[in-house]
């Protein structure tokens, strides 16, 4: 069994939504999953995890979320060697810059030398029944990636 942490960021729902789905498709497959709030997430305790998933939406035209913004700095200082990880989110197409969050999160979680597990998973607006399919595969190649 694998210590598996979901941080996660939600302003309409939609990411709560798909880090509350990976927490049940995780645990269906018994392992120990941690889920919590980027905004009380303590990113120095990121190394303590198998494996890290972030799931965060992107402000406006590809802003990082404001409650999102001390982890990601703090992601800055933390050496995550050893330690897998994936990022998810929704987003708006809309936008110009869709996804850029996610796209952020996984240079900085690369930068602090994780290893990406996955490709990210960008959804337009609320998940549907393909973008879960599509979170169930992330999830299994972390699983993988663990073995």
């Amino acid at each position: 069994m694998s210590n598996i942490l979901i941080s996660y960021t939600s302003m309409t729902g939609h990411n709560e939504k798909i880090a509350k789905h990976l927490e049940s498709y995780l645990k269906q497959k018994n392992q120990d999953v941690t889920l919590e709030q980027l905004v009380d997430g303590d990113a120095y305790s990121l190394p303590d995890y198998d494996a890290v998933i972030v799931v965060t939406y992107t402000y406006h035209d590809g802003d990082l979320p404001d409650e999102a913004q001390d982890f990601f700095e703090d992601l800055k200082d933390v050496d995550l060697e050893g330690t897998e990880f994936a990022v998810a989110g929704s987003s708006s197409k809309t936008h110009i810059h869709f996804g850029r969050a996610v796209d952020y999160f996984t240079m900085q979680l690369n930068s602090s030398n994780g290893d990406q597990a996955a490709d990210s998973v960008k959804i337009n607006q609320e998940p549907d029944e393909d973008d879960l399919k599509r979170v169930d595969q992330l999830a299994d190649y972390v699983l993988k990636s663990l073995n």
